[in-house]
This record gives C-alpha cells, structure tokens and sequence, in this order.
C-alpha cells in the first residue's frame, strides 16, 4: 500500500497554519493509513525476513535487555539473512562482539558512513530519545539501498493509556524521552531528511471493536513509519 506523489506543504504555501495547506496534508495522511491488528514484533520480523538489516540502536540501554530471548537484535538475526547493529555504548558493544554479534560504535545523528547499504533499517523507540530526529532520518537514508525502507516505532502521544496515566497525576514517560512524534512531523522530519513518508500504522488491539466509532489512532499505543527514498528516475 502507499501513493506515488507525497505532499509538500511548502508548495501550497509559506505558511504552516494555512487551511488549505494543513486540510490536504490530513487527507494525505488519511490515504497513507494503515490500521491493523497484529503484534509489533510479528510484523517487523516479517518485514525482515532475508533482507539485510541494520538495526540503530541495538543494544537498547543495557546487557541485561540482550539477555532475554526476545531481544529485538537476537530476533532479527533468526529472520534476516544479515543484521547489523550500531550503537553509542561501546563499552557494551565489545562485550557482544565478543560473543559474535556485529554491532558498529557509532553515533547515528552524525554524518558517518559506516561502508554498507542495507535493504530495511530499523529505528525501534529510538527517534524519541535523540536531539536531531532529521540527522538519525539522514543517517539512515545514507545506509538504505535505492528500493528498501527505514521502519520508524514511536510512542503515540494520543494513545488513551497515556492520557488516563496524565488524568490520575502520572503523566510519566521513559526518563530519556525528548520529543512525540506525531504524523504530520513525521511528515515534515521526512521532508527534511530529503525521504518519503509511505505509510504509517496504528494497532488499536486493546479495544478494536472501538476503532470502528472512533478515531483508531487514539486506542494504538505506538506509530510506526515507514519511510522509502524518492523514487529515483
């Protein structure tokens, strides 16, 4: 699924808050849509499945996550027909290395090449933790190959969860978090990263039956983009 032509606001106008502008980019992402009720992790791996990966930030905080048998890092590998890992903790790193992983100590809002196209590059709850969301976009353009797509999961600031959690005076969020990122500013990082919004997806699986009186967006916990490079011609 996905349409050829991605919108530009910018062409309809030098103003954000414009009516015309802001009403064709929602019924541009209405088009773009996909609701489904499948787990996350099935869907990635299937994804996945014999295509080379690279997988920005692989080691997810800690030893202890690469420990349990649903490691994302571990998980791809049983499906991909290779995966790389990069990643700023280095001192982790050696110590994967060491047992055979292939993980690069590299920071992905730099300018950095690490010397290889992949066919799938995953962002999983990572874009929400870093200062420059465009230059982690960039960096994983620079490592996609012409035909393969970048698979963005993010934390849904609209999600019912969250705003119960805020209505009870808990409105907590993982320490490290910087930012939401919504669909219309995924449609602008994108933009800006010089790459293609294709789709997006939201999983209301808590209450599906819901999803057919209201919005489905509010009873997802998290987006997932999908981002390709400009068809090139």
């Amino acid at each position: 699924m996905g349409i050829s032509i991605v919108i530009d606001w910018t062409k309809l106008s030098t103003d954000p808050n414009n009516s015309e502008a802001v009403s064709k980019v929602h019924d541009y992402l209405k088009k773009i849509r996909i609701v489904r009720r499948k787990e996350y992790s099935d869907w990635l791996y299937r994804e996945v499945e014999n295509k080379t990966v690279l997988d920005i930030g692989a080691i997810e905080h800690n030893l202890e996550y690469a420990e349990l048998p649903h490691w994302k890092h571990r998980k791809l590998i049983e499906h991909a027909s290779k995966v790389v890992g990069v990643d700023i903790l280095e001192e982790y790193a050696v110590i994967l290395n060491k047992k055979g992983f292939d993980i690069r100590v590299c920071d992905a809002t730099s300018n950095e090449y690490i010397g290889e196209k992949f066919d799938v590059v995953v962002l999983g709850d990572v874009i929400e933790h870093v200062s420059d969301t465009i230059k982690l976009v960039e960096f994983g353009v620079r490592h996609l190959n012409n035909n393969g797509k970048i698979l963005i999961k993010t934390p849904n600031p609209y999600y019912t969860g969250s705003i119960k959690k805020c209505l009870r005076g808990k409105p907590f969020v993982n320490l490290e978090h910087i930012s939401w990122i919504t669909p219309t500013m995924m449609l602008e990082i994108a933009r800006r990263a010089n790459c293609k919004l294709k789709n997006y997806i939201v999983d209301p699986k808590k209450a599906p039956w819901l999803s057919k009186i209201i919005n489905p967006e509010i009873l997802s916990r998290d987006y997932i983009y999908i981002l390709e490079k400009y068809d090139i011609t």
